[in-house]
């Protein structure tokens, strides 16, 4: 690892935490604009060698007084990630990234460089610089909370304003982060997955790899870093989790349901209103740390090494109810027994036909439910399992999707993947009756097959033709855009391309899960006035409006030709979708193109908490090729 010089801020190389003498403090920030790459460090370096000059008096602003303060505290050696390591180089970029817990951990001081807080700031007042530093909302810096012993605030004028210690209750209430966790009472790896992903839910990262890179270190595994592999790092990440641990919290997200007022659905009826290809959270693995979101407001444990009121069932069973085992030479031994029979421990491998699972597994009222031995410290907590639906089965295994659709009195179709099943063990009970549960190996899917993952491919393809040439194009790049911001394509239903005098419609659903946002965009053509179709376009948002039927559209409101500049707002202050239009390069006679902006309060706080802007379009440059392709295009104007 390269280390800094605190005395000339140049840069030297040590293989090990171990081989530097006198320790070394690290550096935790969130990066701006104009960071000090290692290639500017090591060119400042020669620079300076040749003109007699100390490079540290050259060096950016940040890293001179991360230097100084370093030496300031009596250290020769400060790390500082953004000129430290070597970011051209992959195989130091992916060495570095899997032994960065371990750096921050042996440092024997961390200095948390907060830019937006003044020494001045009162640290626990509500909303105050501190709380609402973006130090707290990045996807790298929980390692660099949670790794040192010693952490130190600073201030933007590199002020000592607190530590960790002493700050542990107030970042408790910050991050989420147990305070006894950042005192050092209690070592992360002893608290549940579950917990640990809840920590990282609220944070972001600028590269969707990241989300999966940099909780490596606090889940103790390794693994090699792949950029561009996207969401499918987060799902190594996992399965790498469940090779060294049995812990079942790993599955224990998404909507949850106690069962009192609901009534299950048959289970071919799941798929009339739920795209499993498409839909995550029927698949057992998380495709984001974002979606452990705490399921009864409760921190999910898992059960079998949770201290808590429920061990004595198990410690009663094990020494009143023995079973007696052969043991190796022949002599029966006792085998203690547990509430679903033999004692034993969940199982999982990752096989090519899904997850495959050891669970105590429910068959009751036509539901089938896995036990996951977690637990809120009130209920434990079941995985409802569905036959898959999917093409490709083999008849002989059986495998299954997550979740159960179900209907409340009004009729009311929702979705839950976990149910409680009451607070013991030896009298589970589901839909107010007791049931048993007994182990059994169950293949589930774990994530969505290869085919499906370029969703917005899969689905868009017939927008994306020429001949015949649609009446609407949903640009690839806005797709992924709103998915940077949360807001993914879940659904795009598009008839048939219309033969003349017939109406074309589509309507593409796009949501945040994690927050429960969404929107439906519906598109079509008009074929009412006489001088022919004419391309018209809505959107709902169900936050704002009540759900209307998707072929309905008022020629007098949702006409593209009649708004302004082709463009018009839906919803309200809290929501606002902008919906714009350009003709298509491609095909400008026939085709517009769209493009979505998200305003209003809502959905700021949702690009603010990403990070990600969503552009007006189109730029300047791009209208005067629009109005050059508007002149000589066929279509009428008024579309």
């Amino acid at each position: 690892m390269w280390l800094l010089s605190t005395d000339r801020a140049e840069l030297h190389h040590f293989p090990s935490p171990e081989a530097i003498i006198g320790g070394y403090a690290i550096l935790s920030h969130t990066w701006g604009d104009n960071e000090q790459t290692f290639q500017e460090t090591q060119a400042l370096r020669h620079w300076c060698k040749e003109i007699g000059k100390n490079p540290r008096d050259f060096s950016s602003e940040k890293v001179r007084q991360c230097c100084i303060l370093a030496e300031r505290h009596g250290y020769h050696w400060v790390w500082d990630d953004t000129c430290c390591i070597d970011k051209t180089s992959s195989s130091e970029l992916s060495e570095a990234i899997n032994s960065m817990f371990l750096w921050y951990s042996c440092a024997e001081v961390c200095f948390a460089y907060l830019a937006e807080v003044e020494s001045s700031c009162q640290l626990d007042a509500p909303m105050s610089a501190f709380r609402t530093a973006r130090w707290h909302s990045r996807g790298w810096t929980l390692q660099e909370l949670i790794a040192p012993t010693v952490v130190i605030f600073v201030s933007r004028d590199w002020q000592a304003i607190g530590n960790k210690v002493e700050l542990a209750l107030l970042l408790q209430e910050v991050t989420g982060v147990f305070s006894r966790v950042l005192t050092r009472e209690v070592h992360c790896s002893t608290v549940s997955v579950a917990e640990r992903m809840l920590w990282a839910s609220k944070r972001s990262t600028t590269r969707v790899e990241d989300e999966a890179y940099c909780l490596m270190g606090l889940f103790n595994v390794n693994m090699p870093t792949i950029y561009g592999e996207g969401r499918q790092a987060f799902r190594r990440l996992q399965q790498e989790i469940m090779k060294q641990s049995f812990d079942t919290s790993l599955f224990a997200w998404g909507a949850c349901t106690r069962l009192h007022s609901v009534t299950p659905v048959m289970p071919q009826e799941i798929y009339r209103f739920l795209n499993t290809s498409s839909q995550h959270h029927v698949y057992v693995l998380a495709d984001s740390p974002k979606r452990f979101l705490k399921p009864w407001g409760r921190t999910i444990r898992y059960t079998p090494s949770a201290n808590d009121p429920l061990q004595p069932y198990l410690d009663h069973q094990v020494a009143t109810n023995p079973v007696s085992q052969p043991d190796s030479t022949g002599a029966r031994t006792q085998s203690p027994s547990g509430p679903f029979g033999p004692l034993e421990l969940p199982m999982f491998s990752v096989t090519s036909y899904g997850l495959k699972c050891r669970f105590p597994i429910i068959e009751s009222d036509r539901l089938t439910v896995a036990v996951l031995l977690c637990d809120n410290s009130r209920e434990h907590i079941g995985l409802f399992l569905h036959p898959s639906n999917d093409s490709l089965r083999d008849p002989s295994r059986r495998r299954y999707n997550i979740g159960h659709g179900f209907r409340n009195a009004s009729n009311y179709v929702g979705f839950a993947r976990l149910v409680s099943l009451g607070n013991d063990f030896y009298n589970l009970r589901l839909r107010g009756k007791p049931v048993t549960a007994q182990w059994r190996d169950v293949f589930i899917a774990d994530s969505p097959p290869p085919t499906k993952t370029d969703v917005a491919s899969t689905l868009c393809s017939r927008l994306h033709s020429i001949a015949p040439a649609p009446p609407f194009r949903l640009p690839h790049w806005l797709i992924g855009r709103l998915a940077l911001v949360g807001m993914e394509l879940q659904n795009l239903n598009v008839e048939d391309a219309p033969a003349d005098g017939v109406p074309f419609r589509m309507a593409a659903t796009f949501e945040d899960v994690n927050v429960d946002e969404g929107l439906c965009l519906i598109l079509g053509t008009c074929t009412q006035l006489p001088s022919g179709p004419a391309h018209w376009a809505r959107a709902i948002i169900p936050q704002c409006s009540a759900p209307l039927a998707p072929e309905s559209h008022d020629c007098r409101e949702h006409h593209i030709h009649a708004w302004p500049g082709r463009a018009k707002d839906f919803g309200d202050a809290e929501r606002t979708v902008r919906l714009s239009f350009s003709r298509c390069t491609l095909t400008p006679a026939h085709t517009l193109v769209v493009h979505i902006e998200l305003e209003g309060r809502v959905y700021n706080a949702l690009k603010e908490r990403k990070n990600i802007m969503l552009p007006s379009w189109p730029s300047p440059g791009y209208r005067a090729v629009r109005s050059l392709v508007d002149s000589r295009a066929l279509l009428p104007s008024r579309s």
